[in-house]
């Protein structure tokens, strides 16, 4: 874990905290997230059956849930709640992979029990059929989308702005959401839409479409960080994993 001199966002206030313990945070964060973000999938499709008005529900549901769990679990996990953050750290450096390895396997695990609960106590149903889907444009979508995820984020914490992160992240997954509602932006949300029921369900050949388009769209948007905030050899000596 990072041993950052100033404090920014998406790392945890004391990365010497026991790494379960920092784990499990992720996991009940990416829990509630996916658990609410499906429960108002099939509540909301109870309701209604127009689209801009699920749309528009699904975008703020997202944004806000997000917003909230990341200040509440900010300084005990860094409050990723996605596979990408973690391993775009991992890749920068600044967290080792076996902490890597925990947050993922926490994250998506969390991800699938929130889905399957959801599907417990709402009843829900999944869809017999999908809706036809142009699937190269929803992998560009589902690219350009996620790169600019990681670019809000990974912004953020280069820039060093410790309460700018959830609220920007919000901001940018409500419009997003908005603009593009196929979009995920997150494998562990794809993995659990594959067993969540109502209108968040994903097939499984459409999800393993989309996971590639996210991974392109995060190492896309690494490298636009790097070249936007270029690392001091001192910056990068200070952000080295200090325990385990």
């Amino acid at each position: 874990m990072p041993a950052f001199k100033t404090k920014t966002c998406f790392f945890e206030k004391d990365p010497s905290v026991a790494l379960y313990r920092r784990a499990l945070s992720e996991a009940v964060g990416t829990l509630l997230l996916v658990f609410c973000v499906v429960s108002a999938g099939i509540e909301v499709q109870r309701i209604t059956s127009n689209h801009l008005a699920v749309q528009a529900v699904l975008a703020f549901v997202t944004g806000g849930v997000l917003c909230g769990l990341v200040v509440a679990f900010g300084n005990s996990s860094g409050g990723h709640f996605n596979p990408l953050i973690t391993a775009l750290q991992w890749l920068s450096g600044d967290r080792d992979i076996r902490c890597t390895i925990a947050y993922v396997m926490s994250q998506c695990a969390g991800g699938v029990l929130g889905a399957l609960l959801a599907n417990f106590l709402l009843s829900g149903e999944r869809p017999a059929t999908y809706p036809p889907a142009d699937l190269l444009h929803l992998a560009i979508a589902e690219a350009i989308t996620t790169a600019g995820l990681m670019i809000v984020i990974f912004g953020c914490m280069r820039a060093q702005r410790a309460m700018t992160g959830p609220f920007a992240v919000a901001g940018w997954l409500t419009a997003a959401l908005l603009a593009f509602p196929t979009s995920f932006m997150n494998p562990a949300i794809v993995l659990s839409a594959t067993w969540a029921d109502g209108i968040v369900a994903l097939p499984l050949s459409r999800a393993l479409f989309l996971a590639p388009a996210e991974i392109v769209g995060a190492v896309t948007a690494l490298a636009v960080i790097t070249a936007a905030y270029p690392r001091s050899k001192q910056a990068a000596t200070d952000s080295l994993p200090t325990d385990a």
